[in-house]
């Protein structure tokens, strides 16, 4: 395996799976609780906290270069809710991140809370907490005079003082391993967190060497509500980007030349989240 290490130039806007719209299409005010959604059963005795993903089409309108990513894993390490007096409400929280995933049809219980646990309330925003997102995407790697087609696997880290697969890391830290024609290639660096950022649906914010990220939800709950809480985020053609003009560039495929040229990454992260209560 060949190993480089280079400071990052990859732009990813809120680089996780908890992002707003790319295009500005306006959802009104938020996700919303419903009583619709996927499988999944349904507690009868506890309120089941969940994180969902679907590729379900949605309207991009920004004319980018896109793909939907594959093989979607994060660290999630908090989820909140915030009502209209500013009182959050802890849905999950731990000392380390635990892994989920965002492919289509996945979802991952974070938390099982008992009827003494849930407070009624009206709540009007969610409080995400996640330390690291990686994910797959085909990309062509440019070097030496060739145009490698292959799989880009993205290891991106978001807060400080993150463990994983052995390795310790601080907020920016990225490892890019690309596997195709020529072999596997290796490479890392680090690619500063903007302290802010926002899309339509979301702000992130890095609060105390964590990366968190704020959206709307309009969802109410009575004291002691039981059954399913889903968090369900579309990652539809959700890895969006500028295409460039070169030798062997090939559209709707993320092309890079490290450690100088990558093209620009305008959003990674999900288009929307959808909350569903059942």
């Amino acid at each position: 395996m060949h190993r480089v290490w280079f400071a990052g130039v990859l732009g990813l806007g809120l680089a996780a799976a908890a992002c707003g719209s790319s295009d500005g299409t306006d959802f009104g005010s938020g996700a919303t609780g419903g009583t619709g959604g996927g499988g999944g059963s349904v507690s009868q005795t506890e309120l089941d906290i969940v994180i969902s993903a679907t590729d379900a089409a949605f309207p991009h309108q920004d004319q980018l270069a896109s793909q939907t990513a594959t093989q979607i894993r994060a660290g999630v390490r908090m989820l909140q809710l915030e009502d209209d007096q500013g009182q959050r409400f802890t849905l999950f929280d731990s000392q380390t991140p635990v892994q989920v995933s965002y492919d289509s049809g996945a979802s991952s219980v974070l938390s099982s809370l008992k009827p003494d646990q849930v407070p009624a309330g009206h709540y009007v925003r969610a409080r995400l907490v996640q330390d690291w997102s990686r994910f797959d995407i085909n990309a062509v790697l440019h070097q030496d005079n060739q145009s490698l087609q292959g799989t880009l696997n993205i290891l991106q880290v978001t807060s400080d003082g993150v463990s994983l697969d052995g390795e310790t890391y601080d907020s920016g830290d990225f490892l890019h391993q690309f596997s195709g024609a020529g072999g596997n290639q290796e490479f890392s660096g680090v690619l500063p967190i903007p302290d802010e950022s926002h899309t339509a649906e979301a702000s992130a914010f890095i609060e105390d060497g964590s990366w968190v990220v704020y959206f709307p939800v309009d969802l109410t709950l009575t004291e002691g509500q039981v059954g399913r809480l889903e968090f369900r985020a579309n990652l539809d053609h959700a890895f969006r980007w500028s295409d460039a003009d070169g030798n062997g560039y090939v559209n709707d495929v993320y092309d890079f030349a490290p450690p100088l040229f990558y093209e620009t990454v305008s959003q990674f992260g999900a288009n929307r989240f959808e909350v569903i209560v059942k």
